[in-house]
């Protein structure tokens, strides 16, 4: 299988070589060749060596900077502060769940985690719309060495890019080469979209370089039950989230099958009740049941977040 390189965050806009950057484009990194300036009311800002995005507002910094761990001096003594977990997803994730009564898993991480715990999913967002918007580059703002980030996706980045463009969906690869780029018009606006493993890679790239420690985890399953009996099979993009830890060297979570299992466990009857209106958002008590799920899955790595869990 291709394996990921520095080439993953190389897009080429051809015939824009000379053109801005739209906001949220890339404008910069390791093997770019397309613009390095953005379009009015934006700035080009470095997040790692591969990757730099023209981001809305004034300059803040455009050069590569190092954090370093602080420490405190009064007492004699390094801070012992914890680190924070920060959440990465979508509406099976985020705390509003899908406004419906539905909630997301990670508003019951902290069941199982103790560690303060920032959830940023936010609903209707794949792994290329979570990039284009900004909010991996927002999140990395606030991210400290030592910190967690828990990346999980999959959902919405199905589909197709033609003959309209819903603005979520990833390109496909072509013979196993996650390097695959497509184009495509969103919104009236150029867009050249990375596959998911690629968007993937970035953000992990991008958070690692701030010093913290990447957790990519396995879209949840929809209700294994649906269709009366217990039925569960792995998506392509679970396989495709595996091959962006190992490509990052970060830490794979195969939650759909930890949350599988759980399901299987309790049985049909209950599973189908953690699914009030359709087959993906589950209620409160499921939200937890998929919390739980990604705690035994945790259990099973090499993560140091283990060390957290209750």
């Amino acid at each position: 299988m291709f394996r990921l390189s520095g080439l993953l965050a190389t897009i080429t806009l051809a015939g824009l070589v000379s053109a801005q950057s739209p906001v949220y484009g890339q404008c910069g990194g390791i093997g770019w060749t397309g613009a390095t300036t953005c379009v009015s009311g934006s700035t080009c800002v470095y997040s790692n060596d591969y990757y730099s995005q023209c981001v809305p507002g004034a300059a803040t910094t455009t050069t590569k900077t190092t954090t370093t761990a602080s420490s405190s001096t009064s007492t004699g003594s390094t801070s012992t502060a914890k680190p924070t977990v920060y959440l990465a997803g979508d509406s099976t994730m985020t705390a509003a769940g899908n406004n419906d009564g539905t909630a997301g898993w990670g508003v019951y991480l902290s069941s199982y985690i103790n560690l303060p715990i920032v959830n940023d999913a936010i609903a209707g967002r794949s792994a290329r719309s979570f990039t284009r918007e900004g909010r991996f580059t927002t999140m990395a703002q606030s991210v400290k060495a030592g910190d967690y980030v828990i990346i999980e996706f999959g959902h919405n980045d199905g589909g197709s890019l033609s003959p309209t463009d819903n603005g979520r969906t990833d390109c496909n690869p072509v013979n196993n080469n996650y390097a695959t780029t497509c184009q495509t018009t969103y919104n009236g606006v150029q867009e050249t979209v990375l596959t998911f493993e690629a968007y993937l890679v970035n953000a992990a790239k991008l958070f690692q370089s701030k010093g913290a420690n990447v957790i990519i985890s396995g879209a949840t399953p929809n209700n294994v039950c649906e269709g009366g009996s217990y039925v569960y099979s792995s998506s392509r993009f679970v396989q495709f989230t595996s091959d962006a830890a190992k490509a990052t060297n970060s830490v794979f979570v195969d939650h759909g099958q930890t949350t599988a299992d759980a399901y299987k466990a309790v049985g049909c009857t209950v599973t189908n009740s953690y699914y009030p209106h359709d087959h993906t958002h589950t209620s409160p008590a499921g939200a937890n049941t998929v919390a739980k799920a990604f705690a035994t899955g945790l259990k099973a790595t090499s993560s140091t977040l283990k060390q957290y869990l209750k």
